[in-house]
């Protein structure tokens, strides 16, 4: 299997993207081509959001964002899955998805887009958007983002506090 710099697991043909990203179902003719050692078909769709980093090798950008995609791995994962396509080898599967510019971050959950980020991100702003599709599903299991509402809350709640003391 190739590696890929971000860590993600590559995608290396469009059947593979439009089974295992998209959900869709796979064209017999290519799918009984392509079996693994058990004879059952290689690839399956993902059941979990899937992070895709859209991305090339010559990418100055790209390759600053390897890091932070990393991150979001060790962060995130098994919650989410995490796969990289090179533009290069695929532009088929870039174009037909929108992607105009590299880097792009999509992630998708079974075949529905869930957000987009253009260009190179910050490890918090990421880490933001996948932890809003996981509280968007319903599978985040401890919401930092309620932590802060809940402080911001509470903080509220004391300035009407400090209000009435002054108004007594």
């Amino acid at each position: 299997m190739v590696n890929t710099k971000s860590g993600g697991r590559p995608i290396v043909s469009e059947e593979q993207f439009r089974i295992e990203v998209l959900g869709l179902s796979p064209s017999t003719s290519k799918t009984q081509q392509k079996e693994d050692d058990s004879g059952k078909n290689a690839f399956k769709p993902c059941t979990k959001p899937i992070l895709v980093f859209y991305s090339a090798p010559w990418c100055g950008p790209c390759r600053l964002s390897n890091p932070v995609v990393k991150a979001i791995i060790s962060q995130f994962v098994p919650k989410i899955d995490v796969v990289e396509v090179c533009t290069d080898d695929l532009p088929e599967i870039a174009e037909e998805m929108g992607v105009v510019s590299i880097p792009t971050i999509k992630i998708y959950h079974k075949g529905e887009l869930m957000d987009t980020i253009v260009g190179c991100v910050a490890k918090n702003v990421l880490g933001n958007a996948v932890n809003k599709v996981l509280d968007d599903l319903g599978l985040q299991d401890d919401s930092p983002s309620g932590d802060t509402d809940d402080d911001e809350e509470d903080d509220d709640d004391d300035d009407d506090d400090d209000d009435s003391v002054e108004d007594d």
